[in-house]
């Protein structure tokens, strides 16, 4: 799995310099006409088309009624890999964009993740480090070590802080919650200087925003 978002990152990047004009129906086929797992790690790709991608992500989001008619959108991980995407471009237009989805009348997960998105978009910023991040999951353990069975050193909350200090650490030993072995970041929380480490889930996608 190390090896397949590894290409996919580099993918990203190439297709960006060639300069390939994008469009709607190509990225909707990317991150919304799929499976789970693909839609989700489609948003690594996204982000990795730049600024150039942002008029895209901002049609695609301001238009949720639309793909809530697609085959797959109960299956897909859209909207969550489309906020993800922007969150992770560093452009004031992304955070205009983000700022206006999470502010809407009404109050739902989207909107939440959407909050959360702004606020690793402006660690990020602070810290000039794509190393940073926010928790997006409700809950999550601090282990003393890359094991599911390890101590658990403290409970966190979504919305908490990190600094990603080793990506993508996998345990042959120990399988995953989706099958293979499982995987770790070795984080540090944001302000409070604890170290440890967190289990990925959702198919090993990473579980900051």
């Amino acid at each position: 799995m190390k090896f397949f978002v590894s290409l996919l990152l580099i993918f990203a990047i190439s297709f960006s310099a060639r300069g390939f004009d994008l469009s709607l129906p190509e990225v909707e086929g990317r991150m919304v006409k799929g499976g789970y797992l693909d839609t989700l790690y489609a948003a690594y790709w996204a982000a990795g088309q730049g600024e150039a991608m942002i008029p895209i992500l901002e049609q695609m989001l301001s238009t949720p009624k639309k793909y809530q008619k697609e085959p797959c959108a109960a299956t897909s991980a859209y909207p969550f890999n489309v906020i993800w995407a922007l969150a992770h471009i560093d452009s004031d237009r992304s955070l205009k964009i983000l700022m206006k989805f999470s502010g809407g009348r009404t109050k739902n997960f989207d909107q939440a993740v959407a909050r959360l998105a702004i606020q690793g978009f402006r660690l990020r910023r602070a810290k000039q480090s794509e190393v940073y991040g926010v928790l997006v999951r409700a809950e999550g353990k601090l282990l003393e070590r890359p094991s599911p069975k390890a101590r658990v050193l403290k409970f966190l909350q979504s919305g908490q802080s990190v600094k990603v200090l080793k990506p993508y650490l996998e345990n042959q030993k120990e399988e995953g919650p989706r099958g293979g072995p499982a995987v770790f970041d070795s984080i540090e929380l944001i302000p409070q200087g604890e170290r440890g480490y967190l289990q990925r889930f959702g198919g090993d996608f990473t579980s900051f925003i």
